[in-house]
């Protein structure tokens, strides 16, 4: 009786030490994983220290290029594109060569959303689409192209010009057949966005017939424009004379994030609402998210003093967020829910949470960076440079 008494009292101490060291580590947890949110300074020597977010040319794969060659380069999804002679080249991350295309593209524009890459001939008449690595269609259209754009299900809007109309908008769905055209005989179209749900076309356009340049956005129903084409355009924003648009971005919850030259403003079914004023501090802006708009300012202390600050906005939540940091940005980059920045022979890469995901060290210069959702590129004359997001 004594020795199962001895053995119980064991086993019940046994199981305070284990409850004692769960709760303790849990708390434990708790506490760095606050101080990793809030406080700076210890986040970043984590991400130094301890989660190795620092990395070196030693760390990662390489293409080497024939600079002899026109080298056309893009990225998406897991994927690096190499275009030349009419033949697109697939690598992977490690800097593999995994597949081959054959298109008759020699100039090239890009789009890409998830495993979809719609490329187009810059001026011409062939627009053909990949998803994955798989060649999907192609077609010969009317005009010359002047953009293209791939939403996230593989919807195609392209604009095109002719003789007769300076901008012609075409819908493609993911199997290549048409749905609408949208002609424009003055206006200029200087970018184009298909929502998520394909329902969908927005476009921002200039107004050049008067003295003053005007900016217009305009939204076109993809179900009106199939039963009564004359009534497709649903909604349509005249911008002040003051404000000059630069691009559009259907986000999440079909959210309409357009980006002014002085503004970002958002567009819903309810709403025209400015997010974001510009001001001198502002020194890059983007929207070319998801769900986020992201934008840098720059505080200057003394001559040689100065720090910057990524500051992001989640447009579903207005959640607020924000990565400090001492350099001079040079250019900002941005993809999906990330974001690049290229202080000189480095690079930061940075979650649209405010977390680093990665810092890239350069042994030179970095002018030339394309990103994907998965990863970044780092792009010289002799050699691409692969960091793996």
């Amino acid at each position: 009786m004594l020795e199962k008494f001895q053995i119980k009292k064991e086993l019940n101490i046994k199981k305070v030490i284990i409850i004692s060291l769960i709760i303790t580590i849990a708390i434990a947890m708790i506490v760095i994983t606050i101080l990793y949110i809030s406080k700076d300074n210890f986040r970043k020597w984590v991400d130094i220290k301890v989660l190795r977010k620092n990395i070196t040319i030693e760390n990662i794969s390489t293409i080497d290029l024939d600079a002899d060659k026109n080298n056309q380069i893009y990225c998406y999804s897991k994927y690096i594109c190499i275009l030349n002679e009419r033949n697109l080249k697939l690598y992977n991350l490690s800097g593999q060569n995994i597949s081959e295309i054959g298109i008759d593209i020699n100039t090239a524009l890009f789009s890409s959303k998830d495993k979809y890459l719609a490329i187009a001939e810059k001026n011409g008449q062939e627009l053909c689409m990949i998803y994955d690595k798989q060649f999907l269609w192609e077609k010969k259209v009317e005009g010359q192209i002047l953009k293209i754009y791939v939403n996230r299900n593989g919807y195609v809007a392209l604009v095109t010009t002719d003789t007769t109309f300076k901008s012609i908008i075409t819908l493609f769905d993911s199997d290549g057949n048409q749905l609408l055209k949208n002609y424009s005989a003055s206006n200029r179209v200087v970018d184009v966005s298909i929502s998520n749900d394909n329902k969908y076309v927005a476009f921002a356009e200039l107004d050049t017939s008067g003295t003053l340049i005007k900016s217009n956005i305009k939204t076109i129903s993809v179900q009106k424009a199939l039963d009564t084409p004359k009534e497709a355009i649903i909604k349509s924003y005249e911008a002040d004379t003051s404000k000059m648009i630069v691009n559009i971005t259907y986000q999440d919850k079909e959210n309409l994030v357009c980006v002014y030259d002085d503004s970002i403003n958002m567009f819903n079914q309810d709403n025209n609402e400015e997010i974001l004023k510009i001001d001198d501090n502002v020194t890059f802006m983007s929207a070319d998210f998801n769900n986020s708009i992201a934008y840098i300012t720059e505080n200057v202390s003394g001559i040689f003093n100065s720090e910057s600050t990524v500051n992001i906005i989640n447009t579903s939540n207005n959640q607020r967020y924000a990565y400090n940091f001492e350099e001079v940005p040079k250019e900002m980059y941005t993809c999906d829910n990330i974001i690049g920045i290229n202080v000189g022979s480095e690079i930061y890469f940075i979650s649209t949470n405010g977390i680093l995901i990665k810092k890239y060290t350069s042994s030179q210069e970095i002018t030339n960076v394309l990103m994907s959702s998965e990863l970044g590129l780092i792009i010289y004359k002799d050699r691409i440079e692969i960091i793996n997001l």
